[in-house]
């Protein structure tokens, strides 16, 4: 009978000491998560601001190109207006404008208080393979490119590349060059396609539908730009004026 009770008593204890243990480790388990979580946490705060910082910067540097820095005397990230899509494609000179995916940015440059260049980073979804991201420069006096670049988009490799600046051959002209002080008279406006589609612009060897897709998205951004660039600066001018007599 002892021996019995003794049995019983040690496997009450074996199962004591096993939830124990159980709970020691989920203990163990929920200390080792809530710390994980604190110093991703920790991490993510401490990197998020030199992140955007970064990212400014690479912003900053793609709109110099189109517009450099000794043309404007503003903040250039800073004067950022966004557009709604709506009325990005409420083009009055041209109902065949395409549409543009998303609301467009538009970096407003001015220089000793006058209007200079309007950069919009416009987005088309009529890509090869998807939606191309634009910065498109126009000069607010002449109505002419000052600048087109491409910052995002998943064409296809090597076809693709050939709308990037940075993987043109050396001994070649970038593509995107040939958008350097064209406007919707030069070419005149029916002349705004690629050749194929009996237009100006070259289109790539083997493929048409990318280099359409920036044509008429460029396009489309001076048809906007001729409709509605000095309502566009008038705005950021005021907003100008208005800090330098408030300091």
């Amino acid at each position: 009978m002892n021996s019995i009770k003794a049995l019983l008593s040690n496997l009450v204890s074996a199962d004591d000491s096993h939830a124990t243990a159980m709970k020691k480790a989920g203990l163990s388990l929920a200390i080792f998560a809530f710390i994980s979580v604190f110093f991703v946490a920790i991490t993510d705060k401490l990197t998020a601001g030199k992140i955007a910082e970064n990212q400014a910067a690479m912003l900053l540097n793609a709109l110099n190109e189109i517009a450099p820095q000794n043309s404007y005397d503003n903040d250039l990230i800073a004067s950022k207006v966004i557009v709604n899509k709506t009325e990005f494609n409420k083009t009055k000179s041209n109902k065949s404008a395409i549409g543009f995916m998303n609301n467009t940015p538009v970096y407003l440059a001015t220089k000793n208080g006058q209007a200079a260049t309007a950069i919009f980073e416009v987005t088309t979804n009529k890509g090869y393979s998807g939606a191309i991201t634009l910065l498109v420069g126009v000069s607010a006096s002449s109505q002419t490119i000052t600048g087109v670049r491409v910052v995002k988009h998943k064409e296809t490799p090597g076809l693709g590349d050939k709308m990037e600046i940075k993987k043109t051959p050396p001994n070649k002209t970038p593509w995107v060059l040939d958008f350097n002080n064209k406007s919707l008279s030069k070419p005149e406006l029916s002349a705004w396609n690629v050749k194929k589609d009996n237009g100006e612009f070259d289109q790539f060897t083997g493929a048409t539908i990318t280099p359409r897709a920036i044509v008429n998205a460029v396009k489309s951004t001076l048809l906007y730009a001729q409709d509605n660039m000095n309502a566009l600066f008038t705005i950021e001018i005021q907003s100008n004026k208005t800090n330098q007599e408030s300091n």
